[in-house]
């Protein structure tokens, strides 16, 4: 997807009220935008994460690189009253963790991904009131 046509979440409060809020680094620091529904592909999503792609366009070689929201989570806050399941890939398939509470270093959390834990491996997010 070409950054120009991407979707924008919506910034993250100060204080988290209502849904969840995405950092992109661990503690509650670096980018960080508000969720209050389910975001399927956080690739479609302009992120601070930047990834890198090659390939021909209309017969020239392209280094292209996309920001975004994929794979770039390493700390979430959860409002009261609220909870997220995080996938590992979009869609909502496969490997899930369910959350209720804040998540100040994915890094400490086991998982599916590089180093067996979550940090930066978060690719769908479902939001939702308990």
């Amino acid at each position: 997807m070409i950054g120009g046509c991407m979707k924008e979440l919506p910034a993250a409060p100060t204080e988290v009220t209502t849904g969840i809020t995405i950092y992109e680094h661990a503690h509650f620091t670096g980018g960080s935008a508000l969720l209050t529904t389910d975001v399927s592909d956080l690739a479609d999503y302009k992120g601070p994460c930047g990834h890198s792609s090659s390939g021909m366009v209309n017969g020239t070689y392209v280094d292209t690189t996309t920001y975004d929201w994929n794979d770039c989570i390493s700390s979430i806050k959860v409002a009261p009253g609220w909870r997220a399941t995080v996938y590992v890939n979009p869609g909502f398939h496969e490997d899930w963790l369910e959350l209720t509470a804040d998540v100040p270093d994915f890094a400490l959390v086991r998982g599916y991904c590089e180093h067996d834990t979550w940090n930066d491996c978060i690719s769908a997010i479902r939001v939702r009131p308990k």
